[in-house]
């Protein structure tokens, strides 16, 4: 079982929730139901796009997230791209 940290930013509001799952599919449906019975806490957000929503997560190992800093050298591509421009 991991643990995941979800984080969603919409009209000026910064929404955190900490879901338990077995795989990323599972939190994703894990947050959803903690949005839809409340358990989430809120904040203020400074920054913002508003016509944007933004939702993050990321995996946390003992309560504390994994970051993983490497070394590489310039004009090295570090993960996937996720949007392309045509």
């Amino acid at each position: 079982m991991k643990q995941y940290l979800f984080s969603a930013r919409a009209a000026g509001l910064l929404i955190r929730s900490t879901v338990n799952a077995a795989n990323d599919e599972e939190a994703q449906e894990g947050f959803v139901k903690n949005l839809n019975e409340g358990k989430f806490s809120v904040s203020n957000e400074i920054l913002y796009t508003p016509r944007r929503i933004f939702v993050t997560y990321e995996e946390l190992d003992n309560g504390t997230a994994k970051v993983n800093i490497g070394e590489t050298s310039v004009g090295v591509q570090v993960g996937t791209t996720g949007v392309g421009t045509r």
